[in-house]
């Protein structure tokens, strides 16, 4: 099929996917937003307009209009490795399942660093520098296409990493001038985020160069675009790049392999929380999904404890895809990071990545900017390891009694008790939301604050959301999308 009627036939299936989500609502029988148990149902594709830091520095928002952006990211670093066909599957697919973003690396060893699905190198020349223009038409056909479907693309300029990398074969005068260059080439998508590099921290990159990819990148953009960078494992961009005026916000890599079924990703979020130079910060890499029979619930708990300890987003990571199986078939790689399935689509449609997306509807139903987490109001029942944590967040100031709502993430089934103190109302209401449907159900309605509230164990589930509200603020039951409550 040639390029451009393929291009032609993507937009009118986007289009045809979009009045289809519109048609099934007006359908009789179909559930409605406001009929008990809450049904979650995305009814309309964002736009992609850019974003911008919120004004407390903790958050996203969009450009425009200054709602709340909660990432979701997927990873697929060798994206490079699919066609103009598979590039629009994927991304359709995505959308259609609640992400709002992807992370895809230009220069990625070893599919990426010889050449895309066309052939074609990202960086061309006597010293790699130059932009090869064939595969940034190519480049720009994903970001067009991805906008169309409501995602911003997180575009990695390079990787550094140990056994993957190629950043360190250049001098930081050749990274600059890249920066200057990619930045420049992806100002006029308004759905990009720019990456400076991936695993691009000590031990495996002097921050020098990483310093003068990002600032390239910031420049060469005209500071149009959010730019930030992607550490090594086990570590924060904030311990080597707190100080790095081109930086907007901090990314967390936590243990993606094999090991890091139980890693605890929320003392990293916590740090950069704690951060004295106060930027938002992501889980952009944490124990990848492999196959399609792992319990969703292992990628859950990984999303909520990351987001109710103060990260602003998060990605989801499945081995097939991040490596684009069977492309990137490196045995390290396949040792390291099995793929469970034969090739990349026979995982696009897992449990997890059917769930992970109700989270932005919880959220969205209670007021976002002033989110804040609290871990003082757990008074029993926490457990020992991300395996049974008890994670709480509120909205509201640190020291003050005046939120308005709080929500606990359990991770396992626990009897609790939180302190409803901090709750600025005499009478309350509760809830509980369910990770794995997006379903909420009352416990109790316009009940007395007695300033502690102790709950058994929910049954049915292996982890759930505890919401507690203010009962004069009247607020919807949790997931109703409410994007107007700032």
């Amino acid at each position: 099929m040639k390029r451009r009627e393929f291009i032609r036939k993507s937009i009118l299936g986007a289009t045809e996917t979009f009045l289809a989500k519109l048609m099934a609502m007006a359908l009789p029988g179909h559930d409605s937003l406001l009929k008990p148990p809450f049904l979650n149902f995305d009814s309309q594709i964002p736009s992609a307009r850019g974003l911008k830091v919120s004004t407390n520095r903790r958050f996203l928002s969009d450009a425009q209009t200054g709602l709340p952006f909660c990432l979701l990211a997927d990873t697929a670093w060798n994206l490079n490795a699919l066609s103009y066909e598979e590039i629009d599957l994927y991304l359709r697919d995505r959308s259609s399942h609640g992400f709002n973003a992807f992370m895809f690396c230009l220069n990625f060893s070893p599919q990426a660093a010889a050449a895309n699905a066309y052939r074609e190198r990202a960086y061309i020349g006597a010293d790699n520098t130059e932009l090869n223009p064939r595969y940034f038409e190519y480049c720009d056909y994903i970001l067009r296409t991805a906008a169309r479907y409501g995602l911003y693309g997180m575009v990695y300029a390079m990787w550094a990493g140990q056994k993957s990398g190629t950043m360190n074969t250049y001098t930081t005068a050749q990274l600059h001038s890249i920066g200057l260059r990619v930045g420049a080439s992806l100002k006029d998508h308004d759905n990009v985020i720019l990456v400076a590099g991936g695993e691009s921290s000590p031990p495996y990159i002097d921050p020098r160069f990483v310093d003068a990819m990002g600032s390239g990148l910031k420049a060469g953009c005209d500071g149009k675009h959010l730019v930030t960078v992607h550490p090594c494992g086990h570590s924060s961009c904030s311990q080597f790049y707190s100080g790095s005026l081109w930086l907007d916000f901090y990314m967390i890599q936590g243990s993606s392999g094999r090991r890091g079924f139980d890693y605890d990703m929320t003392a990293l979020v916590t740090q950069d929380y704690n951060c004295k130079i106060v930027r938002p910060t992501m889980v952009a890499e944490n124990y990848y999904e492999s196959g399609t029979t792992r319990p969703p619930a292992e990628q859950r708990r990984s999303l909520y404890l990351s987001v109710f300890a103060g990260a602003f987003g998060y990605a989801y990571g499945h081995n097939a895809l991040w490596q684009m199986a069977p492309h990137a078939a490196e045995k390290w790689m396949l040792d390291g990071w099995p793929p469970g399935v034969p090739t990349w689509k026979d995982a696009l449609d897992t449990l997890a990545v059917k769930q992970l997306h109700y989270i932005r509807n919880l959220l969205y139903s209670r007021p976002f900017f002033t989110r804040i987490p609290d871990q003082s109001l757990i008074v029993s029942g926490q457990g020992q390891s991300i395996t049974d944590r008890i994670q709480a967040t509120r909205d509201g100031s640190y020291g003050h009694d005046n939120a308005t709502y709080i929500m606990a993430y359990l991770a396992a089934p626990v009897s609790f008790a939180l302190n409803t103190e901090a709750i600025a109302s005499d009478r309350l209401n509760a809830w509980w939301f369910t990770p794995a449907t997006g379903r909420s159900e009352p416990i109790g309605t316009n009940f007395a604050n007695s300033g502690k509230l102790s709950l058994e164990k929910k049954p049915g589930e292996p982890d759930a959301v505890v919401v507690i509200d203010s009962a004069v603020k009247h607020y919807p039951q949790p997931g109703y999308r409410s994007m107007d409550r700032l």
